[in-house]
């Protein structure tokens, strides 16, 4: 059966659409309803932020039904200026996405003597989405867009330009991110003591500062957010106080405020007090579903003979990482592992564990970064010839936006700090062979002194090289080198564990 397809009537079309708008296009045009596209319409965006990311919503058009394509013409500042590619370069809008979609058999039909079995779906969801990308050229001020939309019937071409189409206000960029260093910070009482000035880590840095509590025991310097003790204010016992800063935007008046252990604590004394420095455990996931909620998404590249339920499953968590005492209590945390041995068999299985991405800019100033985790592979036998099947590979990437194969990943095994069985040892540098070091050794990887054979591994990847990206995703791979089927003496593929995935940031 010969098969085809046809770009058929609009009506067709949404016949067999799943994903349209009905709000924004009329169905079933009529030759005398067609006209040149009227009443182009977005939502006006008040209190845009300079320099970030800005999306409207979905256009409205009258179109007679058909589906228009648009196209950003020009920008204007308010007085005029036209703006150039520094600025549209970084603006974009979305079109329609049209996918080729089966007939189930009962639905096809003859056309010009050929069986159609397939139509073409038309996804309208985004179609006029105008996009501004984040770090963008767009300050302070009104910016209007000048749009052009077009529908096509058979050779009927018809457009209209619509003039300041969208409006976007851009206000200045809040202070979401305020950072005294370090946290916690000692006021001697009569020493005239003071805290540290705050870095400004996000927005317009054209603020004010005022406290919000305590005013009765502090005082702020408006200009600086500098912090003291009150004239006259006395301690018998060290107090330690959580002053609340506000911070307010001189150009729109606008506040954010900010209060907490993770964020400022003072004590006060009558003699000099030494504080330990804080560590802030900003990500760290349960791990208890495959779930961006739980911290991780899971692609499977090829399953093998594993099944989709099999595939990193839940499991308890390492008990080397519950012996560390310092790291903060997780509800409902579980390790997750897979095992590609299914009937003592193994054929190649491939899948990703995708940590949620992070941004790590927020604490590039006075902190250190890493991420921790543990590891651990279990009954891995080695090929004929003495190579590992299988590995848990490890990746980085800062491009990553939700399309795996998109983006640019790193390997980084060998920049991991590694200890076996142990919170406390001396780490060593690049993760371990897997297996039990034995056998012969082609690639010249294995050391008999760093056999994690079915141990626990604590990992860490020092992040302060990453310190400026904001969208930062760690990435761990099962991994096989091999080919056909394995079993017995000619390899296993074994199983890998993944537990207590967290990124800290430590006073420097």
């Amino acid at each position: 059966m010969k098969k085809c397809f046809l770009l058929m009537s609009i009506s067709f079309l949404f016949l067999f659409t799943e994903s349209c708008n009905e709000d924004t296009f009329i169905e079933d045009p009529t030759l005398e309803s067609l006209g040149e596209p009227k009443n182009l319409s977005y939502t006006e965006i008040i209190n845009a932020r300079e320099f970030s990311l800005l999306k409207t919503d979905v256009p409205t058009i009258d179109t007679g039904g058909l589906i228009p394509t648009f196209e950003i013409v020009s920008g204007r500042t308010e007085d005029g200026t036209i703006l150039d590619d520094t600025f549209m370069s970084q603006v974009s809008i979305a079109g329609t996405v049209e996918t080729i979609e089966n007939l189930s058999p009962e639905n096809y039909y003859e056309f010009n003597g050929e069986t159609v079995t397939t139509y073409v779906s038309v996804d309208t969801r985004n179609n006029g989405v105008i996009t501004i990308n984040d770090e963008n050229n767009f300050g302070i001020g009104n910016y209007y867009f000048t749009i052009k939309a077009t529908t096509t019937a058979g050779d009927r071409t018809l457009s209209t330009t619509f003039e300041d189409a969208l409006h976007v206000s851009v206000g200045p960029g809040l202070v979401t991110n305020l950072l005294y260093s370090p946290l916690a910070q000692n006021l001697v009482v009569g020493a005239g003591s003071q805290t540290t000035q705050p870095f400004l880590i996000t927005g317009n840095p054209d603020v004010t500062f005022e406290l919000g509590s305590d005013d009765d025991k502090l005082n702020i310097d408006s200009q600086t957010g500098i912090i003291s003790l009150e004239a006259g204010y006395a301690t018998v016992e060290n107090d330690t106080i959580y002053p609340k800063v506000i911070v307010t935007s001189n150009i729109s008046g606008e506040k954010t405020e900010f209060q907490g252990e993770s964020f400022l604590f003072l004590v006060a004394s009558n003699t000099p007090v030494i504080l330990p420095k804080q560590t802030n455990y900003f990500f760290y996931p349960s791990l208890e579903a495959n779930n961006r909620l739980y911290g991780y998404s899971v692609e499977v590249i090829t399953p093998g003979a594993v099944l989709p339920e099999n595939i990193w499953k839940q499991t308890g968590p390492s008990p080397l990482a519950s012996l560390d005492t310092s790291l903060p209590v997780i509800d409902g945390k579980q390790a997750i592992f897979t095992n590609a041995v299914v009937g003592g068999a193994s054929v190649p299985h491939e899948s990703d564990v995708i940590i949620n991405t992070q941004d790590l800019s927020q604490y590039r100033l006075g902190f250190n970064l890493s991420a921790v985790f543990y590891t651990q592979n279990r009954f891995v036998e080695y090929l004929s010839d003495g190579r590992t099947p299988t590995d848990l590979e490890i990746y980085i990437s800062t491009d990553y936006t939700g399309d795996n194969a998109a983006a640019t990943w790193t390997k980084v095994n060998s920049q991991v700090a590694c200890q076996i069985n142990s919170n406390t040892d001396t780490p060593f540098i690049g993760t371990p062979y897997p297996g039990d070091q034995k056998k012969a050794d082609p690639d010249g990887l294995k050391d008999p002194s760093r056999n994690a054979d079915g141990k626990w591994v604590r990992c860490e990847l020092d992040l302060n090289p990453y310190k400026d990206e904001k969208r930062f995703t760690l990435k761990f791979k099962y991994a096989s080198y091999f080919t056909g089927e394995i079993r017995g003496a000619t390899g296993r593929a074994g199983r890998y564990f993944i537990s207590d995935v967290h990124f800290k940031a430590t006073e420097q």
